[in-house]
């Protein structure tokens, strides 16, 4: 196919531009058509909704698919993201946006055809300044099935209400943040200073300027979850770490669901220590109550998840200490921000 310019790129419109979606890849090839033809097929938005791919620097096809589409050059726009980290890609974005309203995509999600028209009738209804919708874990195989049970319960992610809840509520956090653009523009964009957990930092931003956040299930939007232990580990190890610089800039925001995997983590590094002492049988008593919820969580996944219920402990022992050990160390290695965000990849 002929390469289009970018330099000449003008979106087709008949209307006014009413959204503009956001999407920040790194070598999301697997995912990348799938969620740009959610994009192109959304509906009843009152408008032209322009599509921004922001890529940093990818390896596989990601760039190629992109460019396949018909509306390349057009409805879809392709920028670099030579920093790599989403952070950056947000602003990019965020300074040549033509849309009234904001939308932060993630190319390993599926949009249903309302998403965007369910954003605006929320957001319109309960004059929220900004909304998300209710995560739905979806994964591939025995692994993928059992982290995307685990994602969508209370054992696996706490009360992270936006993840699994059946009620329109406010909440400090949204997925997938759908806002107006003079909002973000107006708190500064995005820090790049924090190369991830950015978006809870907006989030934060936004309520601490007195902003209305709404998450709410009309809003529909499936999450493709990481289908090895491996990444499982990498992804939650990363947010623990994140999570706890992001304290540092808003001590007392942040939820209590956070301390409860760096706080498990402590106590069972207790419990080892108390092994070759006298107090085993004390010692015994958190790994004890630890394997009675795995046992109640796999019992509770067994409906849903079927056979991958055999999996859900593994997976939620990945995610619990693989989160706390990553809030621990940052604990130890960060006491300010940094000056800039570095780092190797742009993926959730």
């Amino acid at each position: 196919m002929e390469e289009r310019s970018e330099q000449t790129y003008e979106i087709v419109r008949g209307n006014r531009v009413v959204i503009t979606a956001v999407v920040a890849t790194y070598n999301e090839e697997q995912h990348i058509g799938r969620c740009l033809q959610d994009l192109l097929a959304q509906q009843h938005v009152g408008g032209e909704i322009e599509i921004i791919v922001v890529d940093g620097t990818s390896t596989d096809r990601t760039i190629d698919v992109v460019r396949s589409f018909p509306e390349y050059g057009t409805k879809i726009r392709l920028l670099p993201n030579p920093h790599r980290l989403q952070v950056y890609a947000w602003n990019a974005a965020l300074e040549i946006a033509q849309g009234e309203y904001f939308a932060m995509i993630l190319a390993h999600s599926q949009y249903s055809p309302t998403y965007f028209a369910a954003c605006l009738e929320v957001m319109a209804r309960t004059r929220a300044d900004a909304v998300g919708g209710v995560q739905h874990p979806c994964g591939e195989g025995l692994i993928g099935e059992a982290v995307a049970w685990c994602m969508s319960s209370a054992a696996g992610i706490g009360n992270a209400r936006y993840r699994y809840t059946d009620d329109e509520e406010e909440s400090d956090s949204v997925f997938s943040i759908f806002t107006r653009t003079k909002t973000l523009r107006a708190a500064g964009g995005y820090d790049v200073r924090m190369p991830f957990d950015e978006d809870s930092d907006m989030n934060y931003r936004l309520r601490k300027n007195g902003a209305k956040l709404v998450v709410s299930p009309r809003i529909g939007v499936r999450y493709v979850v990481r289908h090895s232990f491996k990444a499982l580990a990498k992804q939650m190890y990363r947010y623990g770490y994140w999570r706890r610089v992001t304290q540092l800039k808003h001590a007392g925001d942040v939820p209590l669901r956070v301390y409860v995997p760096a706080t498990l983590v402590a106590a069972l590094a207790l419990s080892a220590a108390l092994a070759v002492t006298p107090l085993r049988l004390v010692g015994a008593l958190v790994p004890g109550v630890y394997a009675a919820m795995l046992l109640a969580a796999t019992i509770c996944s067994a409906r849903r998840a079927g056979s991958a219920a055999l999996i859900v402990p593994a997976a939620l022992v990945t995610m619990h200490l693989s989160y706390g050990l990553g809030y621990w160390v940052a604990l130890a290695r960060v006491r300010t921000l940094p000056h800039a965000a570095r780092g190797h990849t742009a993926a959730r």
